[in-house]
């Protein structure tokens, strides 16, 4: 675990936790660490942990870091900068997505105050994007990819899990019209984006209320592939959603 918000927090140490033990521990890192931020997105790839965005002291951020959990060193992969996309910006969506044998980060969505706009993108006067850009990996290049379908508003502080190589599931969010819990389905390819909405069939029919901030991970069984959603605001609530069948079902309601 490393950055955030708060009082005390120490941006050259990374904080790890031992499963077995059930004990914390801090471990200095080298390197070019991210500028201490909050609101950031990260994703895995092996062993290497990838950090974008985020804001901080010296403003909102699109930098892009790797970490190695081996080695501990941090990697400035790109520096955070006004005159190239993707803008800079927190609490945007980020996965990771593999074609012919190669890694590619996605970024998508997020929240702003930069002016560098991204063609077919649309921003809000609140600060919210829909931007979705592609970072090739082995290249170091940024890429603005085609997209079709049902492009979601501007929005951010939602949730993005991958379902395959190439598909992820989106959910939730804050837009310009409120709390969002709105389903999309994402299938990607080297050049383009194809974004399904599934549609709220409303009445009697299982359906999660709006959230955002929440925590989603995909769950495989024996029936296909589910999508758990946690909690989030206002919701204190345990959600599993069936993604073959596109059906969601309440597991729990937490009081606190």
């Amino acid at each position: 675990m490393w950055g955030g918000g708060g009082s005390g927090v120490d941006y050259d140490v990374m904080e790890v936790y031992h499963l077995p033990t059930g004990t914390w521990d801090q471990k200095p890192t080298t390197g070019t660490p991210p500028p201490g931020t909050r609101g950031y997105s990260t994703v895995a790839i092996g062993k290497d942990i990838y950090y974008f965005g985020g804001h901080g002291v010296g403003g909102y951020q699109n930098s892009l870091h790797c970490f190695n959990v081996d080695s501990f060193k941090w990697r400035e992969l790109s520096p955070s900068s006004s005159d190239r996309d993707p803008m800079k910006k927190d609490y945007c969506g980020i996965i990771s997505v593999h074609f012919d044998s190669e890694h590619y980060l996605v970024i998508i969505g997020g929240h702003t105050s930069s002016t560098l706009k991204q063609p077919d993108a649309q921003y809000s006067a609140r600060g919210r994007c829909n931007e979705i850009h592609y970072y090739r990996i082995s290249s170091d290049q940024w890429i603005s990819p085609v997209v079709t379908g049902n492009r979601p508003p501007p929005i951010y502080s939602f949730t993005l899990t991958p379902v395959t190589n190439n598909t992820a599931v989106m959910f939730g969010g804050y837009a310009d019209n409120g709390i969002s819990n709105k389903l999309y389905m994402i299938s990607f390819t080297k050049t383009s984006v194809d974004i399904l909405e599934v549609p709220n069939p409303g009445g009697s029919i299982q359906w999660p209320e709006g959230r955002f901030a929440h925590s989603s991970v995909l769950i495989a069984t024996s029936s296909g592939p589910h999508l758990l959603v946690v909690g989030g605001y206002p919701a204190y609530d345990v959600w599993l959603l069936g993604i073959n069948k596109r059906k969601w079902k309440e597991l729990v309601s937490i009081i606190l």
